[in-house]
């Protein structure tokens, strides 16, 4: 039998929920901004997906499955964005088009 994941605790869940109103307290660059909401979707994911680990509750399941996806999406806008600033960066060094 495969090993379960450990089961979400109390202190994480407070942890989880204190973090993130310390993130949407404190202003920050729009790239720290973006690269902490994928921390903070990043850890949504783990904690959710290890609650769905443990249920066959199909809502909770749907729901950790979503977070996963949120995650996937945000990572994609952080790698889009980064990659628009290298491209920005090579136009102004060189004069060239991207």
């Amino acid at each position: 039998m495969a090993d379960q994941p450990e089961r979400v605790s109390a202190r994480e869940i407070a942890d989880f929920l204190a973090t993130l109103h310390e993130h949407r307290s404190v202003p920050a660059t729009p790239a720290a901004s973006a690269a902490s909401r994928v921390d903070i979707l990043a850890w949504k994911a783990s904690l959710l997906g290890r609650m769905a680990t443990n249920t066959r509750d199909p809502e909770t399941r749907a729901t950790a499955a979503a977070a996963r996806a949120d995650l996937a999406a945000a990572r994609a806008e952080l790698a889009a964005s980064r990659a628009e600033a290298l491209a920005e960066s090579y136009v102004l060094r060189t004069g060239g088009e991207h």
